[in-house]
């Protein structure tokens, strides 16, 4: 059997997609983090206290570096950050919401169906059809979902529905992003985004309550990570390597989310992972790499080099 070469232009198309993956699933790292030091930081921050802090922390962050591009500022890229910012802020708003009612499985799981919503509403409303091989890790994935959160879709309650709607919110948020991040400035259209964000954050403040606490050193640098890494940095590469990607490998890329959640809950807080969930992570993770490799391209290649010998 003869080796398997590729065009140069499908060589470079092949190279951008898995630049973009790489990018993609750094996201997931970050957000792995997330999760267990938001959980920390709560104990001493009240949420809506801590959402204000995060987000017009990272925001600020944002806008003081996309100045240098504010003369590519337009009427569209206000609208299409507008519209990300506003579902961005309705993502945090069910979850958070949905997740005191429910057990941290199901809300889990029940976010990660935004993995098998994207190429359906993309499908449905936008017909984006996805590539076979991406269905199939898409598949596995929501396999290793189920076993790794351990949750219960039969027998759902109020918090399940809410997180539900935060999970078809996210699949928008997610092919928004698929079809403004081209049209627009990275820097610009995710700043925009982010402000929307903080300034929802604020204007929701008088109906809970703004305290602020007495930080501790570690509370403080916790949420500085938070707000740089787990939220600048996360969504401004989802937006500047979804330009690169279709919607539905973004979504199979992000169902990494939750294994890197658990093996960081693992390595920071102690928790142990059984074997159902083990073996859910693997096959995530066997998911997204079978949509990695160009299984037709290399099956059809290799039967014309055996014709041909």
């Amino acid at each position: 059997m003869g080796l398997v070469v590729y065009p140069e232009r499908m060589r470079a198309r092949l190279i951008s997609k898995f630049k973009a993956d790489l990018g993609l699933l750094s996201v997931t790292v970050f957000w792995g983090t997330t999760f267990v030091l938001s959980k920390l930081t709560l104990t001493e921050v009240p949420l809506s206290t801590y959402l204000f802090l995060r987000l017009t922390l990272a925001a600020l962050a944002l806008d003081l570096y996309a100045l240098r591009f504010i003369k590519k500022l337009n009427r569209k890229t206000l609208l299409h950050g507008t519209i990300l910012g506003v579902l961005l802020y309705l993502s945090y708003l069910f979850q958070m919401w949905g997740i005191q009612h429910t057990t941290a499985s199901n809300a889990g799981f029940i976010t990660g169906i935004s993995v098998v919503l994207v190429p359906v509403f993309g499908y449905i409303f936008f017909r984006i059809k996805p590539a076979t091989i991406v269905l199939m890790g898409i598949s596995l994935a929501t396999a290793g979902l189920l076993l790794l959160t351990g949750a219960n879709p039969l027998a759902w309650n109020q918090g399940d529905m809410l997180v539900l709607i935060c999970a078809v919110v996210v699949t928008f948020h997610v092919i928004f992003t698929g079809r403004f991040a081209p049209q627009s400035n990275v820097y610009l259209l995710t700043a925009v985004e982010l402000t929307t964000v903080s300034i929802l954050t604020l204007f929701v403040l008088p109906f809970t309550g703004l305290s602020l606490p007495s930080l501790t050193t570690q509370s403080m640098f916790t949420l500085i990570y938070l707000a740089l890494f787990g939220t600048v940095y996360t969504f401004l590469m989802q937006t500047s390597m979804q330009r690169y990607t279709t919607t539905a490998r973004t979504a199979l890329v992000f169902s990494m989310e939750p294994v890197f959640a658990a093996l960081f809950a693992f390595l920071l807080a102690g928790e142990v992972l059984g074997l159902r969930a083990c073996l859910g992570g693997s096959l995530i993770v066997l998911g997204m790499i079978s949509a990695e490799v160009p299984w037709v391209t290399i099956l059809r290649r290799s039967i014309r080099t055996n014709t041909s010998q």
